[in-house]
């Protein structure tokens, strides 16, 4: 079951009303409904709530090659038949072939990034013998056991409601004496962005819902991965503060990034009025800096 209440950093005023929300969310079931929690993410990335989507690598591909850099300079890559699940546009999995990985799968729920993923891969010149593509869950993985000797996921835990069965699931493909690599949202990442989208959401529409995003810590991570049989787990946590021109360019970032998902709770029609109230509050509340809090943790399975 994912974690009830809110794990992220934000004031007291705001915890309190989600919380609530997610109390109702619970009692009426939403809460527990994993299903059409991941299906309204997929969605989300796939565009189907919002074109921000369409400008992911435009407006954050400098921000998550840094941390796909900070993540994947503590994995050996020579040789090695990595799976990149996640995998978004292609990123990480880029900068792992760059650095001498022998075979990349990539796996991502959505259509759209997985598209993208495959066209930037095919540009590069990599082609069928180094790469493959699959549509698929991270739960529910289409592989074999110890399949791989290494697994990343990049970004992707504080979005999954399900994040010690993914754990499970990552390890059980994982080879005996290969390693999971990920990097994970911690409690502050996007506060502010957050903070100001909460502000702004209509509530006659959101009210009863839990909020489903899962940032987690340093230590919670790390009883994740000791509870999936990993071993050697070391964690370390990143913090920075990314800078915009103006609040307008800051939430450009942060839906762009997010595929405004959350947006699936909204009448199609009023989306866009919505979303642009959301960006001129960023405007005129000068909403310029959001807070970049990321965890990375590493284990290996024993041979």
């Amino acid at each position: 079951m994912p974690t009830l209440f809110w794990t992220g950093k934000i004031s007291l005023p705001l915890r309190i009303m989600i919380n609530m929300g997610s109390i109702i969310a619970w009692v009426t079931g939403n809460a527990r409904n994993t299903s059409a929690m991941k299906e309204k993410m997929k969605n989300g990335y796939d565009g189907k709530y919002s074109d921000y989507i369409h400008k992911y690598d435009e407006m954050g591909l400098s921000h998550y090659a840094e941390i796909s850099k900070k993540l994947i300079e503590k994995v050996d890559c020579s040789g090695k038949e990595i799976v990149d699940i996640g995998c978004g546009t292609g990123i990480l999995s880029l900068i792992s072939l760059e650095k001498g990985a022998a075979k990349i799968t990539c796996v991502d729920m959505s259509k759209l990034m997985l598209d993208k993923c495959k066209k930037k891969i095919i540009a590069a010149g990599y082609n069928d013998d180094v790469i493959s593509f699959h549509e698929a869950d991270a739960e529910r993985l289409p592989f074999a056991d110890n399949t791989y000797d290494v697994v990343l996921l990049n970004m992707v835990l504080g979005m999954v409601p399900n994040q010690q069965a993914t754990l499970i699931e990552l390890t059980r493909v994982l080879r005996p004496g290969g390693c999971i690599a990920l990097s994970s949202h911690g409690p502050a990442h996007y506060m502010e962005a957050i903070e100001s989208l909460i502000k702004t959401i209509n509530m006659r529409y959101f009210s009863g819902h839990r909020f489903e995003f899962w940032p987690r810590d340093e230590n919670e991570l790390k009883n994740f991965f000791m509870n999936s049989g990993l071993n050697n787990i070391h964690t370390e946590r990143l913090t920075w503060r990314d800078e915009f021109k103006s609040g307008s360019e800051a939430f450009d970032f942060f839906a762009s990034t997010s595929g405004l998902w959350w947006n699936h709770r909204l009448p199609p029609e009023i989306r866009d009025k919505e979303t642009e109230k959301t960006r001129a509050y960023f405007q005129s509340k000068n909403v310029t800096g959001i807070t970049s809090d990321v965890v990375l943790a590493f284990g290996s399975l024993s041979k």
